[in-house]
This record gives structure tokens, sequence and C-alpha cells, in this order.
């Protein structure tokens, strides 16, 4: 892998919170089309999880879990900053941002431009995903 760092997990932060109300919220701005956290977007549908995470997530090779915004503890919190959302890089040296707000956004909600985005900004912070 030469002088790339293993990337081993990735950490998922929703910019929305935790609660009950945040995620029905959620629901109803994605039932109406309005804008909410483009994470979101790429990870759930109106009715859950979709089928097409979840396979995107078992052919990552890591682990990958998600967190809101309310519940980073400080370290997460002090290497997320204001990025809302963002994929975290979990490495021995801590965690890294790979992909940010902005990144997110141009995904348009597809998992397949997040997975390639993914791949080609890990690589470009010389992080090594498993093959």
């Amino acid at each position: 892998m030469g002088d790339r760092v293993l990337v081993r997990g990735l950490t998922l932060v929703y910019n929305a919170d935790s609660d009950k109300l945040s995620a029905l919220v959620d629901g109803a701005r994605k039932l109406l089309r309005l804008k909410g956290c483009t994470l979101c977007s790429i990870t759930h549908g109106v009715l859950g999880e979709k089928p097409e995470w979840r396979s995107c997530k078992e052919e990552l090779g890591v682990p990958v879990r998600a967190l809101h915004r309310d519940e980073l503890a400080q370290p997460l919190r002090e290497a997320v900053g204001d990025q809302l959302p963002c994929v975290l890089a979990d490495t021995d040296a801590g965690p890294r941002i790979v992909l940010g707000p902005q990144v997110l956004e141009r995904c348009r909600g597809s998992v397949a431009d997040f997975r390639g985005r993914l791949k080609t900004h890990a690589a470009m912070k010389s992080l090594a995903l498993p093959t």
C-alpha cells in the first residue's frame, strides 16, 4: 500500500438529530422533495434504508457506522467541525474527513455516485480502502 493510510472503518455523520421528531421531519421532507440532509438522501428513502445502500455497505469491506450530529463525542466533533454532513475515515492516526458536504451534495442522492466519489476522494487523500 506504500504511503497510503489504511482505512479501518467509515463513520457517516448525518446533519440531523437522532430523535423521533427529526426522523419524522426528514421523512416528510423526502415525501415533499424538500432539501434536507444530503447524506440521508443517499442512504435512506421514505421507508427507511435503501436496499442499494445496504449492498454498498457490504461491498466496502470495512465497518460502517452512522451517527447523527447530536451523537458525536468530543473527538469526533472536533474532527467534523462545521463539515456536516460528512463521511469520516477511521484510521490508526484518528478520524479524517473523506467526503464533506459539497461532495455529498453532488451525489444527488445516488448510492452509485457516492461510492465512486468515496473511492476517488479516498485515493486523493492517500487513504487505502480494501479492494
